[in-house]
């Protein structure tokens, strides 16, 4: 027997991941475009999903060619 190596599946097949914290937090890796960009929504799609996040006062404090860090009140999260 062998030792095999499990790799995620995001490094794999670029999977979207979304990390959160608490209720005003989000980082999100391995997305496309960016679809909607408002105070109240924020939706970005993925190579296989897309993510939509709801709330108030939605920011997107951070926008790399590989994740991006959203702050506000997140009420709800959608995959779609």
């Amino acid at each position: 027997m062998g030792n095999t190596m499990q790799v995620p599946v995001d490094v794999t097949e670029g999977a979207t991941v979304l990390r959160v914290y608490g209720t005003g937090e989000a980082w999100l890796e391995n997305y496309r475009t960016l679809l909607e960009y408002t105070q109240d929504r924020i939706r970005v799609a993925g190579k296989h999903i897309e993510v939509c996040l709801t709330g108030a006062g939605m920011r997107i404090e951070h926008y790399g060619a590989v994740d991006m860090k959203i702050t506000g009140t997140i009420q709800k999260i959608e995959f779609g």
